[in-house]
């Protein structure tokens, strides 16, 4: 067998190695300008993925994502709280449940703890609405989920994200633009950033849930959508209060989950 060194020379003179050295070259100015690059500043070093690729991956896995849409509809809870038969802001706020200061105070410590969802739902009514250009747009958030016992987001936080966690391997979301998000983004020791495009790509925008107007991550392949209110943020008195959102995931009708959203200001998005 000849030297590798001999092989690679004669693969340099090959009209083969040409062809493909101008593929590459091609692939990588195509996904340059579809949004692609590598950024690594403050520490980190930060991924993004080219638009094409979100929508080709959505539709490759179009049969995973029906199947999550249906799981939605066979949790142990009804989760429905924005139709006209559903609790309103008013009823719900005279039914009986957790002292809401212990549950905002339980999340934003990020208590390893299970929550009823009746009181989640309070405390969303009660919380002050995200906007999606002021609060939402421009950042990268590390997320946790909000476990209630009873959804399919429970399901993914005991078979997925803590056994990644385990490893490292955390997770949070990305909106660059109005129309350009990352509904999944996973960091690696909140030193690496990269999305996972499993979904699709999503647009911020506001849209009414439960009587009000929220900041809304809406998905471009997926009938689901996240609304936002603001948990925490800094103030006068505060000023180092960090930024925290709790979120819904909805799939139409139903809720799907709870989550909160921690921003992370040194991960750079540009």
């Amino acid at each position: 067998m000849a030297p590798l060194w001999q092989r690679i020379s004669s693969l340099l003179g090959s009209g083969d190695l040409k062809k493909v050295l101008a593929v590459l070259v091609t692939a990588y100015l195509l996904a340059r300008k579809a949004g692609g690059r590598i950024v690594m500043r403050n520490g980190k070093t930060v991924v993004f993925a080219p638009s094409f690729l979100y929508d080709l991956i959505a539709r490759m896995f179009f049969f995973p994502n029906w199947a999550i849409c249906a799981a939605c509809y066979v949790q142990p809870e009804l989760s429905e709280w924005n139709e006209p038969t559903s609790v309103t802001v008013d009823q719900l706020k005279k039914m009986p449940g957790e002292d809401l200061a212990v549950v905002r105070a339980d999340l934003l410590a990020r208590r390893d703890r299970a929550y009823k969802e009746v009181d989640i739902v309070r405390l969303f009514d009660a919380c002050e609405p995200a906007n999606a250009q002021r609060d939402m747009i421009g950042h990268t958030w590390n997320g946790k989920i909000v476990r209630t016992n009873g959804s399919v987001l429970d399901l993914a936080e005991w078979c997925i994200v803590r056994p990644l966690s385990a490893m490292g391997v955390n997770w949070g979301k990305r909106y660059l633009t109005q129309h350009t998000g990352d509904p999944l983004l996973f960091n690696v020791g909140q030193s690496v950033y990269f999305p996972v495009p499993l979904w699709g790509n999503v647009c911020m925008t506001g849209i009414e849930w439960r009587g009000r107007s929220l900041a809304t991550m809406n998905y471009d392949h997926q009938p689901w959508k996240d609304y936002f209110v603001v948990l925490s943020k800094p103030t006068p008195e505060a000023p180092d209060a960090p930024t925290v959102v709790l979120g819904v995931w909805t799939s139409k009708d139903k809720a799907g989950g709870w989550f909160t959203l921690t921003r992370a200001d040194d991960v750079p998005v540009q």
